[in-house]
């Protein structure tokens, strides 16, 4: 056997592997969006017309979009709503500009809060310091970068009596408007639900707890029953913290829906804050080990960029005299385009941006790395206002 007979066997079953990987990814793409879960079924339920609903809204110099936010909490169906927003340590307009919808809507309140007790991540004890002040039935965390459909509250209260969660989160649809996020956003959204499939958080055995930090709905029994944040008082991540321990309570449902565009966020301004902001998550969703995350580091690299690289090889190889192999990575590449340009379209950015898709992949692999690097030489991580240094768990 020829040296080039050798190779081209070589990249056939490593083609044919990557073909067998696409078409598996797309069927299970294709049994998530059939039974995809999504919050637009609370308008089919009963209106919880008796049920009150307090919001905290956690904000730290968050004048960019702060007006947004309270403007759609204001306009909700659901009127039996109490919004307490917890400016925590603020230096921009923010209070400023939140003063106007306290004058308009006496349901509004403001906590100015300056400081942030030892062993406390800033959001957690700001939130904190809103729930002591919440009076309803439910308690709603929400970030400041939200936007609300009017139909939200209602709906997510309805459901999760309907579901008898403890704990209702929502992925929130996000905004794609900046270059980075069309590129990377996808990929990097996907690698996280990736280790959390919605199906699996929902079902009753075996659950694999997650939960959005940007819409936490919990019943005040729940809530109370654990300790409220101070449960989860050092996470940097406190929304998958709350989903494992509110899950390992003996009555404890803990809830995922799409938002299906009836919640919005608009996460980081800059590529700065988005590399910050996803190296945080991505520590805390690897449960702060420094293997896992080089581990989906490279796994973001083969399956982003040495994937459908050796599908184009094989096809230059294959057009030498092997019309397998040719007609294989034909098909290679073909599914490769086929599944990112729905996880493009899935997460809202435009599908034309597929093609540079590879250059998602890299860059989620080096915020992967240096995650991983972060959290292995005890870098500190600037997240609110706060630097934090993480312990790694396991090597």
């Amino acid at each position: 056997m020829s040296a080039t007979e050798i190779i081209s066997w070589i990249l056939g079953v490593l083609v044919t592997g990557s073909l067998l990987f696409w078409i598996g990814l797309a069927y299970r793409l294709n049994s998530m969006i059939r039974t995809k879960p999504t919050i637009r079924e609370g308008l089919d339920l009963p209106a919880p017309t008796d049920a009150s609903v307090s919001i905290v809204i956690p904000a730290h110099n968050e004048e960019r979009v702060i007006d947004r936010c309270a403007t759609s909490l204001r306009r909700q169906s659901h009127k039996n709503v109490q919004i307490i927003f917890v400016l925590d340590r603020c230096s921009d307009r923010t209070l400023e500009i939140l003063q106007k919808h306290t004058k308009e809507d006496t349901r509004v309140s403001i906590i100015e809060n300056y400081s942030c007790p030892e062993g406390w991540a800033g959001k957690c004890n700001a939130a904190r310091l809103g729930a002591e002040k919440a009076t309803g039935d439910w308690l709603l965390f929400t970030d400041a970068d939200t936007k609300f459909d009017k139909e939200l509250v209602r709906c997510a209260v309805a459901s999760a009596i309907k579901r008898k969660a403890s704990l209702l989160s929502i992925l929130s649809t996000l905004t794609i408007t900046k270059t980075f996020e069309r590129i990377v956003q996808p990929i990097a959204s996907t690698f996280l639900v990736r280790q959390f499939p919605v199906d699996r958080v929902n079902r009753e055995h075996r659950s694999r707890p997650f939960a959005n930090g940007q819409f936490l709905l919990f019943s005040r029994k729940a809530y109370e029953g654990i300790g409220g944040h101070e449960a989860v008082k050092e996470a940097l991540l406190e929304d998958i913290a709350f989903a494992r321990t509110i899950a390992r309570e003996p009555d404890g449902r803990v809830q995922l829906l799409f938002a299906d565009g009836l919640l919005k966020c608009s996460m980081y301004p800059t590529f700065d804050s988005f590399k910050t902001g996803w190296k945080r998550i991505y520590i805390e969703s690897h449960s702060r080990d420094v293997k896992k995350l080089r581990g989906s580091a490279w796994t973001a690299l083969v399956v982003g960029v040495c994937m459908p690289l050796i599908a184009f090889v094989g096809i230059y190889f294959g057009t030498s005299g092997s019309p397998s192999l040719f007609w294989t990575s034909i098909a290679a590449v073909t599914m490769f385009i086929f599944v990112n340009a729905w996880l493009y379209k899935i997460n809202g950015a435009p599908v034309i941006f597929v093609v540079l898709s590879p250059i998602g992949a890299m860059v989620v692999a080096w915020i992967l790395f240096g995650a991983a690097s972060m959290l292995r030489n005890r870098k500190p991580i600037c997240w609110g206002g706060k630097e934090y240094i993480l312990e790694p768990r396991a090597e």
